[in-house]
């Protein structure tokens, strides 16, 4: 099939945005734009050739148009590649993981208390506008494009979810924001907006969240019968935003007065208890689609979820909102290259990194439900058989010595060793054997913590593979039934039906019933116990999906969680083959009250002076 990449002239995109240049002008940057899907019958993500089209072609033209539309998605997973600041991204700046990356790298500045407005990275800013710009156009050209007027819904909803999307991203990061409506700036326009109130901004996305739904089908590919439209936004998705950006509203970050904060930038000015029912409504409306399920196709139901749900004809049920990547490139085997050992390294792997910390280990409770910290969940300690009958999800998070990968030129997957010590010596070309020479902590390539990631990595890409196009699921249903289960227990206390949710999510990650039913939980706990809880099964459910950088700040937890040494697990071998084990320090994180939020990157400050700073930068 013919394919095409369309760049458009002074319609799309570049700086686009709210980045005003010397002058107090705005600055016009072009870029290129995939156009994808040369016809409608291939997925709408395909890329296409390069031509030359303007404003006036592109809304004159159905196909244009559509192309536009798919354009839109392109940055969709910016917030959540695991490579948005180098090798670790957010989960490198909270305590999952550590990175390999270098002291000048922007999880290093987090990690280290350091982040300030000279040295933020400006991305979340710049492609916001970029893609808010874009969407305006298309809302200012819509009437004219020659198409039905159900087509024309259908372009609109997904544009104002996307908006609320890239806003959404916009509000968790710096809290409130210019808000220019379906504006749109020309080249000469002097521009020094003042940012909106949190308040402000949470309206108007919300009330763009409910317009997209209002919009949108439930389902994408059966409203217009085209398998080629699975992966757009739907209904659920625009729901599934609203109710995840009321949990965050409702939650002690925000959901308060702040002295530092008289013009409620970064906070809501009170603190209402109401704010966590409308959450709790906003989840329940998802649920009450009844269009999504916890993934139990393909077994191991936890890990296959992230590898599964390419086409409408083998959907992921569990997968509210997901981003199919367009192509087959090195970015769709972007995990494996980052995480994997170096003994099952990717045909582009270079030195891994993304290690997991021990206080994401130690996240993981037992096989029967309970955290190893229960004399009642048979945890045995540090030892040989600590990594024993744990939670089935961390099996599918993390590979620890011993666990089993996948391993070129064995009929059966072999261990992967992350010890230091005595290493055997032969066959020192056997990773079965010798791989701690490469994937052993204090190696050049191994790890730094004593675990590799294993999550949402295909088990089957050692040294080559095949390409993946598989879904960057960026909001699933086991995250709206823990959003629902939290705002409820915060608004009126633990219920029957918040167990009743919680079992399901454990259920299908393979935990046992036990005699009572209750699949290691607690029975009638507190309020308090419920919440503690709750942060808990997150952190271990949702490890690694850019969740626990902005949860540990909601919660306002990150002063504990961030300000202390993380840790590794050091393994030394003997020469008669024991072990013995060591609990390391990896670094010495700082946390600061000015990091709740990201500071505004000081050029855009410069350019625009009515834009105050975040309290504390």
């Amino acid at each position: 099939m013919k394919k095409t990449i369309l760049v458009y002239k002074n319609i799309s995109a570049g700086c686009l945005s709210l980045m005003i240049g010397s002058g107090s002008r705005l600055m016009f940057t072009a870029m290129l734009i995939a156009g994808l899907s040369a016809c409608r019958k291939s997925g709408f993500l395909d890329q296409k050739k390069l031509s030359q089209i303007d404003e006036n072609t592109v809304f004159t033209d159905s196909l244009n148009s559509w192309n536009y539309v798919n354009s839109r998605y392109s940055n969709l997973s910016y917030s959540w590649e695991p490579n948005r600041w180098g090798r670790g991204g957010v989960d490198a700046a909270s305590d999952e993981v550590q990175s390999a990356n270098a002291p000048t790298e922007q999880e290093t500045y987090w990690a280290g208390g350091a982040i300030n407005p000279s040295n933020v990275t400006a991305e979340i800013w710049t492609i916001t506008w970029q893609q808010v710009r874009a969407v305006n156009i298309f809302l200012k050209n819509q009437l004219r494009i020659p198409m039905t007027a159900n087509t024309k819904k259908l372009l609109e909803g997904q544009m104002r979810f996307l908006r609320a999307w890239y806003y959404a991203t916009m509000l968790k990061t710096y809290g409130g924001f210019p808000l220019i409506g379906n504006t749109i700036f020309s080249d000469g326009d002097a521009i020094d907006l003042p940012r909106n109130t949190y308040e402000e901004c949470l309206n108007y996305i919300i009330s763009e969240c409910d317009a997209a739904a209002s919009l949108l089908p439930v389902d994408f590919v059966a409203a217009t019968g085209n398998p080629a439209d699975y992966g757009r936004a739907t209904k659920g998705a625009a729901l599934a935003l609203k109710a995840r950006l009321l949990l965050y509203a409702a939650s002690p970050l925000v959901n308060v007065s702040r002295g530092d904060d008289p013009a409620r930038l970064v906070s809501l000015g009170n603190t209402d208890p109401n704010r966590w029912k409308l959450a709790a409504d906003a989840a329940q409306a998802v649920i009450n689609l009844g269009q999504y399920t916890l993934f139990r196709r393909v077994t191991p139901f936890f890990y296959n979820q992230f590898l599964n749900g390419l086409t409408a004809a083998t959907p992921n049920s569990e997968a509210v909102f997901s981003f199919l990547p367009a192509t087959t490139t090195q970015n769709n085997m972007i995990r494996e290259t980052l995480a994997n050992p170096a003994t099952r390294g990717t045909r582009y792997q270079s030195t891994p990194s993304c290690f997991p910390l021990q206080e994401l280990v130690d996240a993981f409770g037992m096989a029967n439900g309970k955290a190893i910290d229960d004399p009642a969940s048979g945890y045995p300690g540090t030892g040989n058989n600590m990594y024993l009958n744990r939670d089935p999800r961390f099996y599918a998070t993390i590979t620890y010595n011993g666990g089993l990968r996948f391993l070129n030129g064995k009929a059966t997957d072999q261990p992967v060793w992350t010890y230091t010590g005595d290493i055997p010596s032969s066959p020192t070309n056997d990773a079965s054997i010798s791989g701690a020479r490469t994937d052993g902590i204090y190696t050049a390539t191994g790890t730094s913590t004593g675990y590799f990631a294993y999550k949402m990595l295909a088990n089957n890409v050692a040294n080559g593979g095949v390409e993946l196009n598989r879904p960057r699921i960026l909001i699933r249903y086991a995250e709206v039934l823990l959003n629902a289960a939290e705002a409820n227990n915060e608004f009126s206390g633990p219920s029957s039906q918040i167990y009743t949710w919680l079992k399901d999510i454990r259920d299908r990650a393979g935990i046992a019933a036990g005699t009572d039913g209750m699949y290691g939980m607690k029975a009638s706990m507190t309020q308090a116990e419920m919440r503690t809880f709750l942060q808990r099964e997150r952190q271990v459910e949702l490890a690694l999906e850019e969740h626990r950088f902005w949860d540990v700040r909601r919660w306002k937890t990150a002063p504990q969680v961030l300000n202390q040494d993380l840790h590794g697990m050091e393994i030394t071998r003997a020469s008669n083959g024991s072990y013995s084990y060591r609990t390391i320090v990896v670094r010495k994180n700082v946390f600061r009250d000015n990091m709740y939020f990201f500071p505004i990157p000081q050029a855009e400050l410069t350019k625009a002076p009515s834009m105050k700073q975040n309290p504390g930068y």
